[in-house]
């Protein structure tokens, strides 16, 4: 009698293992995907409507030449790998004190359904508190990827922001569309991923790594299909007063209201596949990134 499989995410690791894994693997695979995401956020803004993605890639390059597409990724990079170490850690923490508080208890569909929702409760919960930590980094990136001639340099823009309302305030403009667009995406995503990946493991169907990727697919598609429109609320409500429309937003709401009275539903999901195309790819090199770098650092500290 064979024994059952384990996919890599049900195995315990020490906490500075899953901090680094989740800081190599976010890190890395947003940067390397930098370039798409540039555009997509350029869409997402709105005030470029007329042009496609490919008019936006021309004027990225005309305007800035090939570092315009990199623009922002050094203060992305910067706040990606802590936020990325900070969340997978607490996620990892997370649920695993949810199943050892709960047990194992329940057979077939009662039994994954409670381990879905441990893990929803697990990602929503890290998701939570990593974004809180690094939300201020989160608006100077955005105002450098703005494209404004004012934001520049990270130095630059910070100042900018700061003399807005003299306050910290600015800093955290926007925060509740984050938490309410990254909340559920994460949620979705981790608990998607793990879910699947998990049931081709142990039923025998796929490796550790086609899984991987498998799982990692499942779970971007899933979040972008049910979370996009508040990403796009996120990025406005932090553009909020600036830029060449100057519109401004008193929440998620009366910002996804006013996108759909102005700009229909297709307004709600303005570079969908753009980010379907630049996400996909990115959540499956950082869950690769993730699972190989926990291999690679619990095989060091065994021997």
């Amino acid at each position: 009698m064979t024994s059952k499989q384990v996919s890599e995410g049900q195995k315990r690791h020490a906490a500075w293992v899953d901090m680094a894994a989740g800081g190599v693997g976010g890190a890395l695979a947003k940067s390397l995907l930098s370039p798409v995401q540039r555009v997509v956020v350029l869409k997402q803004l709105g005030e470029h409507n007329h042009l496609s993605s490919v008019g936006l890639v021309k004027m990225i390059h005309e305007k800035e030449g090939y570092k315009g597409f990199f623009r922002g990724n050094l203060t992305s990079m910067i706040i990606r790998f802590p936020y990325s170490g900070i969340q997978f850690l607490l996620y990892s923490k997370i649920k695993f004190f949810f199943q050892d508080l709960v047990g194992d208890n329940g057979e077939g569909g009662s039994a994954a359904l409670q381990k879905f929702v441990m893990k929803c409760g697990a990602g929503g919960l890290s998701a939570s508190l990593a974004g809180m930590m690094v939300y201020p980094g989160e608006v100077v990136r955005l105002r450098l990827m703005s494209g404004e001639e004012r934001f520049r340099t990270i130095g630059t823009t910070t100042k900018l922001i700061w003399q807005e309302t003299n306050s910290p305030r600015n800093f955290y403009r926007g925060l509740n569309a984050s938490l309410a667009q990254r909340v559920p995406d994460i949620l979705i995503n981790f608990a998607v991923y793990e879910t699947v990946k998990d049931y081709l493991v142990e039923s025998g169907f796929l490796g550790d790594t086609a899984a991987t990727m498998v799982g990692a697919s499942a779970g971007a598609i899933s979040s972008i299909s049910l979370c996009f429109p508040l990403d796009i609320a996120k990025r406005r409500i932090g553009m909020s007063g600036t830029g060449k429309s100057g519109k401004s937003y008193n929440g998620v709401a009366h910002c996804l209201t006013s996108i759909y009275r102005e700009e229909g539903l297709a307004g709600c999901y303005r570079g969908a596949a753009l980010e379907a195309a630049r996400c996909v790819p990115q959540v499956i090199l950082m869950w690769l990134c993730i699972v190989e770098t926990q291999k690679i650092l619990s095989n060091l500290v065994a021997h």
